[in-house]
């Protein structure tokens, strides 16, 4: 299908801004693994629905983007990021007055990993999809794939790719001993959103933003484990937020899969988003 809209070139990366373009306030999509320009399945239509309020919907594209992420790292991804919104603010960048990030799975460790290096670049930031690539995985698997991997790191060899069968349980994609570890090892540094982790773990994370954030958690996830009780789980985070900052239109989205595919589901998130800017003034 094809989207009207511009490309925007910086750097040596890419954004793709839908139409209508050139708003002063925008929300830039930061997908998950495996995504690059126009995968994530609900862009156009947020582009459409957040227009009303005057604000425009750009996606970027990372180094980390399609299989790039198995050799990448939240670091760099930061990196990335940071380019961008130093980019907007430009004047060959539209001069954008207010910027959002919002991440999409794993794109929601980007936007927590930014957050708390570089919240005064930004004015908010939403998670959808915010859940644990550890607990994702069979944990006997991990029990027998993640010594090795843990072995090349400790010995300095984090960006070693690793053999052929880690990739099987990856999306087919080459990684590092680094970011197999990061996703997969209980306190990588992805490892934000699991639902093992402590309070005080989520206190040094969630409890640490000071920006309006939104979060967006999928009813029908299937990534998420089954027995996780996820209003509850999400009440964890929030006790350990700053009440100002945490949006009351937080929570779960009905009906949605963890790609948001459902037109119903679609809405749902579209409806928590306006209401969060809104809410803010943004």
């Amino acid at each position: 299908m094809a989207y009207p809209g511009v490309l925007h070139q910086y750097s040596t990366q890419v954004a793709f801004e839908f139409n209508p373009s050139g708003h002063k306030k925008v929300i830039v999509v930061i997908g998950g693994l495996s995504d690059g320009l126009l995968t994530v399945k609900f862009a156009p239509g947020l582009a459409k629905a957040v227009e009303k309020l005057g604000f425009g919907v750009l996606q970027i594209q990372m180094r980390s983007s399609y299989i790039g992420w198995g050799t990448g790292s939240l670091d760099a991804d930061v990196e990335d990021i940071k380019k961008l919104v130093e980019y907007l603010r430009s004047p060959e960048g539209g001069s954008r007055e207010t910027i959002i990030i919002m991440g999409f799975s794993t794109g929601s460790q980007d936007v927590m990993h930014y957050l708390l290096r570089h919240s005064d670049s930004i004015e908010g930031c939403i998670f959808s999809a915010p859940v644990s690539d550890r607990e994702g995985q069979d944990p006997k698997d991990l029990e027998r794939l993640n010594p090795k991997a843990q072995e090349l790191v400790a010995n300095g060899q984090g960006n070693e790719i690793l053999p052929r069968e880690y990739a099987n349980y990856v999306f087919n994609t080459p990684i590092t001993a680094y970011r197999w570890c990061s996703l997969h090892v209980k306190g990588g540094d992805d490892d934000y959103f699991s639902t093992d982790l402590s309070q005080e773990v989520f206190a040094s994370t969630f409890g640490k933003l000071d920006k309006p954030f939104l979060v967006a958690f999928n009813e029908l996830d299937e990534y998420v484990p089954k027995n996780v009780n996820k209003p509850e789980h999400i009440k964890r985070w929030q006790s350990v937020s700053n009440p100002k900052y945490w949006s009351k239109n937080s929570g779960i989205v009905k009906g949605s899969t963890h790609t948001v595919a459902q037109p119903e589901a679609q809405q749902d998130l579209f409806q928590r988003v306006l209401g969060f800017l809104e809410e803010f003034s943004f």
